[in-house]
């Protein structure tokens, strides 16, 4: 009997982090983020926002991807988070992360 128990919350245990990930969304946002300090400031806010799973910058390009859980926390209210810090934000669609791509394409094959 124990033993078939230790199993169920095994696999149940196994299965949680499917059901979060399930949950789980990207959202790339323009940020007005210069250097490594205005990555770390962000950091250190959006850790503790409550379904934030994880955070991607390119300061070259001033992104910001936050992969976070949509059934705890919106993107308005990560958008607002970094807006009380101080920086200009901007959702990018996906057309605005397609262009962005192409022109680093660009400037690459420009630079070769």
């Amino acid at each position: 009997m124990r033993r078939l128990l230790f199993v169920a919350a095994a696999l149940l245990m196994m299965a949680l982090p499917i059901q979060a990930q399930k949950n789980s969304t990207t959202t790339n946002y323009s940020v007005s983020i210069d250097c490594q300090n205005c990555v770390d400031k962000i950091t250190k806010d959006l850790a503790f926002v409550r379904g934030v799973r994880d955070l991607e910058f390119n300061i070259e390009e001033k992104t910001v991807a936050v992969t976070y859980r949509y059934d705890k926390v919106d993107k308005e209210t990560l958008a607002k988070r970094m807006r009380d810090l101080g920086y200009e934000v901007k959702e990018l669609k996906k057309e605005e992360e397609k262009e962005g791509a192409k022109s680093k394409a660009e400037i690459s094959d420009k630079k070769n």
